[in-house]
């Protein structure tokens, strides 16, 4: 029987941790008989570490519903997690255009050099027949070869000048290319906002900054309620439309430095900069009770589909932990939230020795919606 597959740790901090958990993810893979791909390997090495408790829950459910982890959907949890690889071409495909360009350029360039490396050769040739009062015969030569040379190098100059205008426009064209391509990058295709590659650069500036400036950071995970029964329900394509939802009231939500991202799946992230763990709940509930205030109809037939509601986990960071730490914290107090009967808003269990509140702390008066018909 093939053992369920669990994150083994939260943090590598040394060779031998990174070691352990190569072990670790490639006997799993064996266990399950998954091919010990590059990109199959990242996400069991991703697992194993505990830095990505949402593929890890995906990766669970799957194995304890049964389902083969076959190549497409391993194809695809790739794809969710560490980026695309249309985001891949994009940049790629860019970067050689540019190299492509810079070489055009240089070798007109170096045309231009060798040909006034001749021109130089060809006026000093003239000046030592001056110095030396060569007959008027050679210098007639001379005089005209040197002409013949000027009006080639103005020639090579005009074309130069013109290509480096063309050059110059298409390189800012690539620019522009690579900047929206570095978005693309940085975006979630499906919902616009901030993918888990841009959350976990952001998080990891966030908190140098938190703990260099001595100011508070603080983290939200939420996660859409009975999502899956609702897929299952009324379809991908309405489901699609419940994760734009969200992404949009989650953006309304947030202001100046703060980040919305999708975290993964039905589940988001804020990062809140400068600010504190009660702060963060208020926004968490504020959140809360506006996505749980909007009708969901589907564009399609325009049928009343009910409500969605989201539950959700907030933590402060703790000035030089692990971020696999913090996230670890809202993770678990999202669950908790979810265990407690969902559509609420629950804070971090109280951290020994570290001064963050951590009452914990529930929506009132909004009863939690079964997303299945009948229910």
């Amino acid at each position: 029987m093939t053992p369920m597959i669990t994150p083994h740790m939260t943090a590598t901090a040394s060779v031998a941790q990174a070691g352990r958990l190569a072990k670790a993810a490639l006997a799993a893979m064996a266990d399950l008989g998954v091919a010990p791909t590059p990109n199959n390997y990242l996400i069991w090495y991703s697992h194993c570490s505990g830095s990505y408790p949402e593929l890890s829950r995906h990766l669970q459910a799957m194995q304890s519903r049964g389902e083969r982890f076959t190549e497409e959907e391993l194809s695809e949890l790739h794809d969710r997690f560490f980026g695309t690889g249309r985001q891949v071409w994009l940049l790629n495909e860019t970067c050689q255009r540019i190299e492509t360009t810079m070489a055009e350029l240089l070798a007109q360039v170096g045309g231009i050099t060798r040909g006034a490396g001749s021109y130089g050769r060809k006026l000093a040739k003239f000046s030592d027949a001056l110095s030396r009062r060569a007959q008027a015969q050679e210098l007639h030569g001379l005089i005209a070869e040197v002409l013949q040379a000027t009006r080639l190098m103005q020639q090579q100059a005009e074309q130069l000048e013109t290509h480096l205008q063309a050059s110059s426009r298409q390189i800012e064209g690539l620019r522009t290319d690579l900047a929206s391509a570095q978005r693309e990058a940085h975006t979630d295709s499906l919902t616009g906002i901030a993918n888990r590659k841009c959350f976990d650069h952001e998080l990891r500036t966030a908190a140098d900054e938190a703990a260099a400036s001595a100011r508070p950071l603080s983290l939200l995970l939420a996660d859409i309620d009975h999502f899956k029964q609702f897929n299952d329900t009324f379809g991908h394509q309405v489901g699609d439309q419940v994760l734009r939802l969200v992404a949009e009231v989650l953006t309304r939500s947030v202001k100046g430095r703060d980040r919305a991202a999708r975290y993964g799946g039905e589940e988001f992230a804020v990062i809140l900069p400068q600010t504190e763990l009660d702060g963060a709940r208020r926004l968490a509930e504020q959140i809360r009770r506006t996505v749980a205030g909007n009708r969901i109809r589907s564009k399609a037939t325009g049928q009343d589909l009910g409500h969605i509601t989201l539950s959700i986990g907030c933590a402060q960071y703790v000035p030089g932990e692990p971020l696999t730490r913090l996230i670890q914290r809202a993770d678990e107090a999202l669950y908790r939230a979810k265990r407690a009967g969902r559509n609420r808003v629950l804070v971090e269990q109280p951290i020994t020795g570290h001064p963050v509140g951590a009452a914990a702390w529930a929506g009132a008066g909004v009863a939690v919606l079964d997303l299945t018909r009948g229910g």
